[in-house]
């Protein structure tokens, strides 16, 4: 241990010796960081693997295999529910909270708890994924490397979605999607500046993975083509299907679980083997509605379920296997389980097209897909996507033009149905409020002259601060622009007038006592900029200055402005400023009757001498 304290404190001291090593080492962290991901992706489906073929088959269970989930199940959900919580459900919104609420930071003991669970819970044939788990756990240890070499708040976030993208990558096997996903759903920005870093990490991550499991795609290639456009009409009515299917499913997610938090009184432990008993039974009716899905989505598109009543019933159990799975809280994501259901629902409408319409030649293997996407962006929301994971997956692009219609019907109309993807949906249920895209969105959309106020109220830098005192004590305002000649000086407060005042420096003039490093904004930038710059700087108000001249001051911005815009208003409370004037003069008082009282000393001593 001592033998690697000695090179890692030196390695510590030259990172931080200046930015440019803090930049080097960054880089350093995010290749890493992508091979690390790429290594724990391919180390969680071999151990999944090695399980399911070890302790399950895809037929209903038997007794070896009941024995073995319950203990799989009771140990997984042991962990979650009493000593990891943050191992619940598939990860990703434990991920966004920590980069919203904590900087960034998650430890390194519950990376590794939700390895295990992980493990332990797909291996059991509940219907969730392993995709949602790798991505928590290789964001966790982005985070962790960042925090092991102290880097700034700033870099730890970074490597969060660094390895994010990462897990994605290698999982999937699709490093451009796991780049969109990052920025879409994780980060919440597709104009994010750690852009580059993501793309390294994930191209990083895909390539590690390819060496390790050879470089197929996810899904079977169809080479598909497209040989009637009157088949566009059935790809939009895949669209309109799983605009409905997917928000019901994310609703009966959510009502599930309010029913079992009502039933089992905070007994989470009981919901998880209950759930496991309810897969039990589902097996000896629909054995392919269990685990993730993957072999049942290739035979899906291999076209090897033809019959639509049969795709029907195992859409049904499909639905009700992975809302039960889901919504008991067991470590598992909903990525594969998801696109099944889309793949089953493309399929159905594929056969009942072949059925009624047989002169088309249908192509039931692609509607499969078509479906994968509509579904998935349904519940997940986040169209850009779903619409580059199902392309890159199966690496044919022919599919593209009915993927998007079906995906863009989809995305437009299951938002009138449920507003929110999933992720966001589950965490507003626990109490927890993420960062939406619909925040970000109206912030920059709104721009800082839709909130100004225009013609703000200014000081001479010329005044003194006993005549500035006298001009300010009426207005409701408790800070200035200074002006000198018509141009903006500097800023200036009430508090710093009365302070000034108070100390008997009356005489001094605003130009001498202003803060001259001023933190302005211009009309055109969005209100998140402005958001951003109040709270990065620490400040109460931004004059608003002109692109063309930045000491012209065309208005003022403070934050009560900004929540104003958005339909709130903050009544200033006209008693709060009197009491601050009054206090202010109260201080002057005191100040003024402590310097007569030094003068009076001062005299008195003067006359005995």
């Amino acid at each position: 241990m001592k033998l690697f304290k000695a090179p890692y404190k030196f390695l510590l001291k030259a990172i931080h010796a200046n930015d440019a090593n803090e930049d080097r080492a960054y880089l350093a962290l995010t290749i890493l960081t992508g091979i690390i991901a790429a290594l724990v992706a391919v180390l969680l489906h071999k151990v999944t693997h090695y399980l399911v073929v070890e302790f399950r088959t895809n037929e209903a269970f038997d007794l070896r295999a009941i024995g073995f989930g319950l203990v799989a199940i009771l140990i997984s959900g042991y962990i979650t529910t009493r000593k990891f919580p943050s191992t619940s459900g598939s990860g990703i919104p434990g991920v966004r909270v920590a980069l919203a609420v904590f900087h960034g930071k998650i430890t390194i003991l519950n990376t590794i708890a939700k390895f295990v669970t992980s493990a332990l819970s797909l291996s059991t044939g509940m219907s969730v994924g392993r995709e949602g788990p790798t991505v928590s756990i290789t964001a966790g240890i982005g985070s962790y490397l960042g925090q092991l070499f102290h880097l700034s708040k700033k870099r730890v976030k970074a490597l969060v979605a660094v390895g994010s993208a990462g897990g994605i990558a290698a999982a999937f096997n699709t490093p451009i999607a796991a780049v969109v996903f990052t920025l879409e759903e994780i980060v919440g920005n597709l104009n994010a500046k750690i852009l580059g870093a993501i793309i390294i990490a994930s191209v990083t991550a895909s390539v590690t993975a390819q060496i390790l499991m050879g470089n197929s795609p996810a899904l079977t290639m169809l080479n598909y083509k497209l040989s009637n456009y009157y088949e566009l009409f059935f790809y939009l009515i895949i669209g309109l299907v799983a605009s409905v299917a997917g928000p019901l499913w994310v609703k009966s997610v959510l009502k599930l679980r309010s029913i079992n938090s009502k039933i089992f009184k905070g007994h989470k432990l009981s919901v998880i083997m209950v759930s496991f008993f309810i897969i039990v039974a589902i097996s000896y009716v629909r054995p392919e509605a269990l685990g993730s899905g993957h072999d049942t989505i290739e035979e899906a598109l291999l076209n090897l379920i033809l019959d639509w009543k049969v795709l029907i019933s195992l859409f049904v159990f499909k639905f009700i296997a992975t809302t039960v799975s889901y919504g008991s809280g067991i470590s598992g994501g909903l990525f594969m389980p998801t696109l099944l259901m889309g793949a089953i629902l493309g399929s159905i409408v594929g056969s009942l097209c072949n059925l009624f319409f047989p002169e088309f030649g249908v192509n039931i293997g692609a509607y499969a897909l078509v479906g994968m996407g509509a579904f998935f962006v349904s519940v997940i929301r986040a169209p850009f996507t779903s619409i580059i994971m199902v392309f890159e997956m199966t690496q044919d692009y022919h599919i593209i033009l009915p993927l998007m219609i079906a995906n863009i019907t989809s995305y437009v109309i299951s938002g009138r149905f449920h507003n929110g993807s999933i992720y966001e949906s589950i965490s507003e249920q626990d109490g927890i409020h993420l960062p939406t895209k619909d925040d970000n969105d109206v912030l920059e959309t709104l721009t800082v002259d839709e909130a100004m106020v225009v013609e703000p109220k200014t000081l001479s830098a010329s005044l003194t601060v006993e005549e500035a005192l006298k001009v300010v004590k009426d207005l409701p305002f408790s800070g200035f622009p200074l002006l000198e000649k018509g141009q903006l000086v500097g800023m200036i407060s009430l508090s710093e007038i009365g302070s000034y005042y108070a100390k008997g420096e009356k005489d001094k003039t605003l130009s001498e006592i202003a803060e001259k490093k001023i933190i302005t904004i211009y009309p055109d930038q969005s209100l998140l900029v402005a958001f951003h710059k109040l709270n990065r700087f620490h400040v109460s108000r931004l004059p608003v200055v002109s692109r063309l001249n930045d000491k012209n001051i065309v208005g003022i911005l403070t934050a009560e402005n900004i929540v104003a815009q958005f339909g709130y208003h903050i009544q200033q409370d006209e008693t709060d400023k009197h009491e601050e004037l009054k206090e202010i003069e109260r201080q002057v008082l005191e100040k003024s009757l402590e310097a007569q009282a030094i003068d009076h000393k001062s005299n008195v001593k003067d006359r005995d001498e």
